[in-house]
């Protein structure tokens, strides 16, 4: 009798185990949708939405956005930018999957000091973002599938009310909390909306040209080195509206174009509106830039363009 069970049970085994490494092998795929730039004005909640229509078609487990997503909370009324993330938030309610927000510069609510919001407004600086996304901090990290996603908040205040590229020492904190829960060989994942490193400004202007403050996390190397020990796959980085990939130790960093292109005037050197599709498999990944054919001029989806490689 106990023969006649275990010829049962073995092979229930078996097809469970298989059936295990084939879900692993199968993998999943996830969107980097960064700099939207929604607004009223120049079609871009048409733009946006064509963008996100997109997304739907190529059913991805969810999505991260990059940042950058309304134009913009730093110089104006409260009216104005509750009413763009009213924008944003009634469009992305449309995508059919799980959606992940970045904080970018463009988020932050009267930083600019002409914008005359002052500093005790409740809504000032990041409040505004907290609430409308009904988050309680800009950083947070989740797990999907054997892979684990980190959120950063790369948005510094100065003491002349202008952004920069900072991770703060509260972040830096639980970032290493974070860290110490994670097996050594996860494969982990970075959003970031200012990029930790890039090519852009030696590529436009000359080999010793430098960044500005704004344009990089100023201590992005103080951040990568927590990750000395540990599986870091990808960094995915907007803000420059650019198309690129640097390659470094084995983590990439890719900087994901732009949803708006050329804040939603057309092509924006060379890279049209688009979003980064990134397909994973067991502890890899590739990716490309998905275009969603849109004609800027025309303020309407045209033709399906394709994607850059």
């Amino acid at each position: 009798m106990k023969k006649i069970k275990l010829f049962f049970i073995l092979p229930l085994v078996i097809i469970t185990l298989l059936s295990g490494c084939a879900e692993k092998e199968k993998g999943f795929s996830f969107v980097f949708m960064t700099d939207i730039h929604v607004q009223w004005e120049s079609n871009a909640n048409e733009g946006f939405t064509a963008a996100i229509n997109k997304i739907n078609t190529l059913q991805p487990d969810f999505v991260i956005s990059g940042g950058d997503l309304i134009m913009d909370a730093l110089n104006v009324k409260l009216s104005r930018a509750d009413s763009l993330y009213n924008l944003y938030l009634g469009i992305v309610s449309n995508l059919k999957m799980p959606l992940y927000n970045t904080l970018g510069n463009h988020e932050v609510f009267g930083l600019n000091i002409k914008s005359g919001i002052t500093p005790d407004n409740p809504d000032y600086g990041k409040k505004l973002f907290l609430r409308k996304m009904n988050y309680e901090q800009t950083y947070r990290s989740f797990n999907h599938k054997d892979w684990h996603f980190i959120i950063l908040d790369g948005i510094g205040f100065t003491d002349e009310r202008n952004y920069y590229g900072y991770i703060d020492s509260l972040q830096i904190e639980w970032l290493k909390k974070d860290l110490q829960g994670l097996n050594k060989s996860t494969p982990i994942v970075i959003s970031t909306h200012i990029p930790f490193v890039s090519i852009f400004s030696q590529m436009r202007q000359g080999p010793m040209a430098a960044f500005g403050p704004g344009e990089v996390v100023t201590n992005s190397k103080q951040v990568l080195d927590l990750f000395d020990e540990y599986n870091l796959k990808l960094v995915l980085q907007g803000h420059l509206h650019e198309v690129e990939e640097i390659v470094y130790k084995g983590t990439h960093f890719i900087t994901g174009g732009a949803v708006c292109a050329s804040w939603w005037k057309g092509v924006r050197d060379g890279h049209p509106e688009g979003f980064v599709m990134v397909d994973v498999k067991g502890d890899d990944f590739t990716w490309h830039y998905q275009t969603y054919g849109w004609d800027a001029e025309a303020g309407k989806v045209v033709t399906e363009v394709g994607s850059e490689k």
